[in-house]
């Protein structure tokens, strides 16, 4: 009757009484309108499930957060009815460290005559627990319960999270999914077809093969270089990408599904721990590669202690079972060893270190990579497939220029050892070879003179009157007259000799394929070239050298040639200086004429 009342004192005539009924059913539906998009308010409208593609659903999507107490399935229908979820402005939502279990809702229709295959794919593989459940219009009711905080759950699908392959009735059906975990809680949603699962499964397996195998062969690639170097950086480097090829095992969920499925315990921590260590054993390698311990050791015992922290920190969140507190130190570490690994090379390129140009390409590639996954998962960045695996790209790029770091190390230490033999082997004054250097030259061509029975000749020279130059002009006029008369004998020398200062102002020469009457020619021509020649301005008086020669004959050794030629030297000195003395007859052994010499 309350139509007709509004009517009547609206429109009092008659002839609206007609018009009074229609204009009061009209309230009346627009009033069971209101409560009933009151009843509805938050439902989005169903999504076609033939028109989902492969991207995250999170839009078409609503969430609810849980309060102080947790709620069952029936609850969140009634609080989805009653308008408490709110729709969603993004791909996938993220809910930070420790946060509060939520409810994520879809609706699917499903337009074809028979039921749908799809597989849900939902969350990371480090949820502890996921509750899925699928209702029907008909009233039918499908629940799953996974999860990586109990070893009877379902586990998640190494490299793609929780998969769960459900049949979509024709009609609509609601999805609504309880997320629960103490870590970094992102609810990435996907609905794939069964090729596109295929496709997935598939590449992932060819992606991680490839990127295992890659790091892998790493590893034993620098294991042996330092099995046969001996060198610190390469254990390091490999224990650096052993602990990363652990994390990453990790956190894809290969390591539950196939190395401890068993273990919920250790899944718990695991990745958060792995994440510190990975960080501590960079920063190792780090410190080595630079040798922070000899060019910066205020800073090697700066960086070394901050490493020692974070596994302490660490290690105190898995002994008091705070989940909550391992992730917020395993987070705050990875971003925090980011910048300092980077900042170590931007100072050592600073400070002039080969190494550092190396370094600093290899953090900004590895370091950026993990933390772009840290912030993609936690706060910072939006989550995607790529923020997810960026890490790795990191580190197979960080690999590949470390690799050339570590090689650009392996040829700095081989010339510096060559350096080191070359002026091990050189006499610093002349240029020229030392005794010990002379003598592991000469023993080569000795045997090869040996054994196809070849000439050999050997040449003692010893500047005359030497002391005399120091005592009159100075030891410094001296050195000049040594290094110039080692010069003018290096230059006189043919291909294949050997010249060497053999102590003092001696000299000797080795004459491969060279008789003793060519050795004394060749003597000869270096004695008067000698005093024809002004060999250094701090001495402008004529220089002349004594000559002793010997040459190799059956059942000698070099010792005995040496020795022999030191004898000739002696006799030439003897006779006056200034000439070349050689065995007055050949056929005789050099230890034949030695012995005479000393009788």
């Amino acid at each position: 009757m309350w139509p007709n009342l509004i009517a009547r004192r609206v429109f009092p005539s008659r002839a609206s009484d007609s018009f009074g009924r229609m204009l009061g059913c009209l309230a009346l539906f627009l009033l069971c309108a209101c409560f009933a998009g009151v009843a509805h308010a938050g439902a989005r409208d169903a999504v076609e499930l033939q028109a989902l593609t492969d991207e995250f659903v999170g839009r078409s999507g609503q969430i609810l957060v849980e309060g102080k107490r947790p709620l069952d399935f029936e609850e969140a229908l009634a609080a989805l009815h009653a308008g408490e979820f709110r729709p969603l402005s993004e791909a996938v939502p993220k809910f930070g460290i420790g946060a509060a279990p939520v409810w994520f809702h879809i609706a699917l229709r499903n337009t074809d005559d028979l039921p749908a295959l799809r597989a849900l794919i939902v969350g990371v593989s480090w949820i502890d627990r996921l509750d899925v459940h699928l209702r029907h219009e008909s009233g039918r009711h499908v629940r799953i319960a996974a999860g990586d905080g109990d070893a009877a759950l379902q586990h998640p699908e190494a490299g793609l999270g929780y998969v769960f392959e459900s049949s979509f009735a024709p009609g609509l059906t609601d999805v609504l999914i309880r997320a629960e975990t103490a870590d970094p809680l992102p609810l990435p949603v996907r609905l794939l077809t069964p090729a596109s699962l295929l496709h997935e499964r598939t590449l992932r397996a060819y992606g991680y093969g490839a990127l295992y195998g890659f790091l892998l062969a790493l590893v034993a690639y620098n294991a042996m270089l330092y099995a046969g170097l001996r060198e610190r950086s390469y254990l390091d480097y490999a224990l650096y990408l052993g602990a990363f090829i652990l994390t990453d095992l990790a956190y894809t969920g290969h390591g539950y599904a196939l190395l401890w499925p068993a273990q919920a315990g250790l899944q718990r921590f695991v990745i958060l721990v792995m994440m510190v260590v990975f960080c501590a054993l960079g920063l190792r390698f780090a410190r080595g590669f630079l040798r922070l311990e000899d060019s910066a050791p205020r800073l090697d015992r700066s960086v070394q202690r901050y490493a020692q922290a974070g596994l302490v920190a660490i290690g105190a969140a898995v002994v008091l079972r705070s989940q909550g507190m391992a992730a917020l130190v395993a987070f705050l570490f990875v971003l925090s060893t980011s910048l300092i690994m980077v900042t170590l090379g931007l100072d050592a390129v600073r400070r002039g270190v080969a190494a550092g140009r190396y370094l600093l390409a290899a953090a900004l590639a590895a370091m950026t990579g993990a933390a772009a996954t840290a912030l993609g998962v936690w706060r910072g960045l939006p989550y995607s497939l790529a923020t997810l695996h960026v890490a790795e790209l990191g580190v197979a790029l960080e690999g590949i220029l470390l690799a050339l770091g570590l090689a650009h190390r392996v040829r700095e230490h081989r010339r510096a050892r060559e350096s080191a033999e070359h002026l091990a082997s050189i006499d610093s004054l002349t240029g020229l070879l030392n005794r010990r250097a002379f003598l592991e030259r000469a023993a080569p061509l000795w045997s090869t003179a040996l054994r196809n029975d070849r000439p050999l000749s050997l040449l003692m020279v010893d500047i005359d009157h030497f002391k005399s130059i120091n005592d009159r002009f100075g030891h410094a006029v001296g050195d000049d007259v040594l290094a110039a008369f080692g010069k003018f004998l290096f230059g006189a020398r043919r291909e294949g000799d050997l010249v060497a200062r053999w102590g003092g102002e001696e000299f000797i020469l080795l004459l491969p394929e060279t008789g003793l009457s060519q050795a004394h020619a060749l003597g000869e021509r270096l004695r008067v070239a000698l005093g024809r020649a002004h060999i250094t301005a701090s001495y402008p008086h004529p220089l002349s050298a004594s000559f002793g020669l010997a040459g190799r004959n059956p059942g000698d050794s070099l010792e005995v040639l040496i020795r022999a030629a030191d004898a000739q030297l002696y006799r030439a000195k003897a006779a006056g200086r200034n000439r070349v003395c050689s065995p007055p007859r050949s056929g005789i052994g050099a230890e034949a004429l030695l012995d005479g010499a000393e009788q």
